[in-house]
């Protein structure tokens, strides 16, 4: 075999052709873990791309062949994208059918888009090998994708075909593996939490704040009880956003600006009574707030199922939390998040006492406990009924933080 030849069986293998005398300094590169995959291969002195040299004084190279940063690239590319060929794709008449195609600019923009300066994302798509890329085989879907089309196909089924018999009735598996009934999503929920360490243990004394809409100051002295404070009694239970009217749950808030932001999004009225409770107890909470980071694809670690169900977990988070128009079809958008929160309360093998997720109006953090208002009590206070055990006490309220906020009118355009 000819050297040109065993070259070009190279390239074709690796991916990308050939990168010349390029080098790329640290600099040039946004994403943490390429730089640090980047930073032992280092062995230029200047960077081809923004000019930087090293410090003579120094004497210690600032830069690693584009050749070898190639390297790297192509592992994250190879993960995520395949040749039409090796997807099965059908090519008839000049076109290609049976999935989305992409060409090697644009696979360069979707992986290394944002983690490394125009100037060498340019380089990266002319080194790519020529050719056409797909996301995945005609035979199945992308693992995020098919996760991401079996939550909107339950969010369609619990709101507009049956949303309270699904898990007692036998619904028809489909033979595709990336299809999924409204019980084999939940179950496969069920299972990336944990496998994702999704849940987080809160120990006693945790603050949350929450508030209650008031017309004047005057009516601070109605609020300095858990009772009139904390979660609404089953028969004053309105519908929200993880719960149905007369199912009373916990609402609040890290901090009183989350507070404010939330209930005075619907409101024309001016004031608030705010309160600490503090938790009894420790508590374990879905933490949909601050999920694990979805891992980069730059080294090897990052490629496996846990990349995508990350990226999954993440939209599902942004959907729990996204905002509701108050216009009378909020009683069907609820419905997905609250059939999801029924179902994490009371199924799984593992405690889950609430959730935290992010808000929708300023992004902080909000929570929602799964207590009803027996399960917050004032300082010094026993349990309302008898039959009420520790574990049903969530919440504590400090009275001496309970006090009036101005709600500031947002700016039409702020």
């Amino acid at each position: 075999m000819g050297s040109t030849k065993r070259r070009w069986e190279e390239i074709s293998d690796r991916g990308f052709g050939e990168a010349g005398d390029l080098a790329v300094c640290l600099g040039c590169i946004h994403d943490d873990t390429l730089r640090d995959e980047t930073q032992k291969n280092l062995n230029e002195w200047t960077c081809s791309f923004c000019g930087t040299t090293a410090d003579e004084d120094v004497d210690k190279p600032i830069a690693a062949s584009f050749e070898d940063f190639m390297y790297l690239v192509m592992g994250a590319v190879n993960f995520l994208y395949m040749s039409v060929e090796d997807a099965g794709l059908v090519y008839d008449e000049g076109e290609w059918f049976g999935g989305v195609v992409l060409d090697s600019t644009d696979v360069a923009h979707e992986v290394c888009e944002g983690d490394v300066t125009d100037e060498v994302l340019e380089a990266i798509g002319h080194a790519i090998t020529d050719q056409l890329w797909a996301e995945s085989h005609i035979s199945e879907s992308r693992p995020d994708q098919a996760l991401r089309w079996g939550w909107d196909a339950f969010c369609e089924e619990v709101k507009y075909s049956s949303r309270f018999v699904f898990l007692s009735t036998s619904e028809e598996s489909s033979d595709h593996p990336d299809d999924f009934t409204t019980a084999e999503l939940l179950r496969r929920l069920k299972k990336i939490i944990i496998d994702n360490d999704a849940l987080l243990t809160v120990a006693a004394g945790r603050v949350f704040w929450r508030g209650r809409l008031a017309d004047s100051p005057s009516k601070l002295a109605e609020y300095k009880t858990a009772a009139a404070l904390g979660a609404p009694p089953r028969d004053r239970t309105s519908n929200s956003r993880m719960s149905p009217a007369g199912i009373s749950m916990f609402y609040g808030c890290d901090d009183i600006d989350t507070v404010v932001a939330e209930i005075g999004a619907h409101s024309t009225r001016r004031y608030a009574i705010v309160g600490a409770f503090e938790t009894t107890r420790e508590l374990t909470l879905l933490n949909l707030a601050d999920l694990p980071p979805v891992p980069s694809l730059y080294h090897d670690t990052g490629r496996g199922q846990h990349y995508y169900d990350l990226r999954f977990l993440h939209s599902f988070a942004v959907d729990l939390g996204k905002p509701i128009t108050l216009d009378g079809r909020e009683h069907i958008e609820y419905v997905p998040t609250q059939v999801i929160t029924e179902y994490l309360r009371f199924v799984p093998e593992y405690t889950i006492d609430g959730m935290l997720f992010r808000s929708a109006q300023n992004n902080g953090v909000n929570c929602v406990l799964f207590c009803d208002s027996e399960g917050c009590i004032d300082p010094g206070a026993r349990p309302s009924k008898p039959y009420l055990e520790t574990k049903d006490i969530y919440l504590r309220l400090q009275p001496e933080t309970v006090h009036w906020v101005r709600i500031v009118a947002k700016v039409a355009g702020s």
